[in-house]
């Protein structure tokens, strides 16, 4: 099949991605629309060590509060909602949160192990068979200083390595990718080299500015065309308003609303749930809005 016919390809709305980045105690399972095929929280961060010169170590640490996110929490929620998955995000957005490798195979050593025992920490024991109660991770790094080939062989390195750990496998089963505008040539360069191991593109539509939800429409298909998939791009929209996006909720609506017309769209995620709470209005509304198509 061309490129061409598969970025046509008819594809039907099955996800709902939410970030959890601070604040918060608990999980906000209130928002969670049991028709949605599936539901994902993303857990941030997992932030990088750095040595005095800025440079990275590849020894993540996790910046959430694990009693309120524990590993019973996230096992309980996924048994009393069955499309629940969650995901940790690596990275951050923070000025000081910058993939800056001081060696590229000390990183890729010292990435892959401290981010294994992240995952084996959420592992439950159980009987008969131990339970994993991390589905996968997320990258998300919004500050990067290398070139796009060396974060890409880094990044694919080690989920590459982390996909085939007998150990933490069942806890890397979906790996996503969140590009920004400005650096798209990273992001598309690691996921063109490793496609097979990347399941969802978390496209942050919310750092550019539209003026219709036609030009909305526009840039979602010329993302199509440049990462060559016509069912793993989500866009994203921000509830953040102490940071306001220059994208308006009503034009991502708008747009995901002709993109479903389409049958175009896959899913959406929302950045974050912290700004969202108490009211969640934005993501009952795509979720509904998902689930009627």
């Amino acid at each position: 099949m061309s490129q061409s016919s598969d970025i046509k390809a008819v594809v039907r709305p099955i996800i709902f991605r939410e970030y959890i980045t601070e604040c918060l105690d608990a999980f906000p399972a209130s928002i969670i629309n049991e028709n949605m095929s599936q539901f994902h929280f993303i857990l941030g961060f997992a932030t990088d060590t750095y040595l005095q010169d800025g440079t990275g170590t590849g020894n993540f640490t996790r910046t959430w509060n694990v009693d309120d996110f524990s590993p019973t929490k996230v096992l309980n929620l996924k048994q009393e909602h069955r499309n629940v998955k969650v995901v940790i995000s690596i990275g951050g957005h923070g000025p000081e949160d910058v993939f800056n490798p001081y060696d590229k195979e000390e990183w890729i050593k010292n990435a892959k192990s401290s981010i294994k025992d992240l995952l084996l920490d959420y592992k439950v024991e159980s009987t008969p068979v131990n339970i994993y109660t991390i589905d996968g991770i997320d990258i998300n790094y919004e500050i990067i200083k290398s070139n796009e080939d060396d974060f890409a062989y880094c990044i694919g390195k080690v989920i590459k390595q982390l996909k085939e750990d007998p150990q933490v496998l069942n806890s890397v089963n979906v790996v996503s990718i969140a590009p920004t505008e400005d650096l798209q040539p990273h992001y598309r360069t690691l996921y063109l080299e490793n496609q097979d191991n990347i399941d969802w593109i978390n496209y942050k539509f919310y750092n550019q500015s539209f003026d219709s939800e036609n030009e909305f429409v526009k840039l979602f298909k010329i993302l199509l065309f440049q990462y060559r998939t016509p069912c793993k791009l989500l866009p994203g929209v921000s509830t953040n308003t102490s940071s306001p996006s220059p994208m308006t909720t009503d034009i991502f609506v708008k747009g995901c609303t002709i993109l479903l017309k389409t049958v175009s769209l896959p899913g959406v995620f929302v950045w974050d749930a912290n700004t969202s709470a108490p009211a969640y209005s934005l993501e009952g509304e795509l979720q509904d809005l998902l689930t009627k198509q």
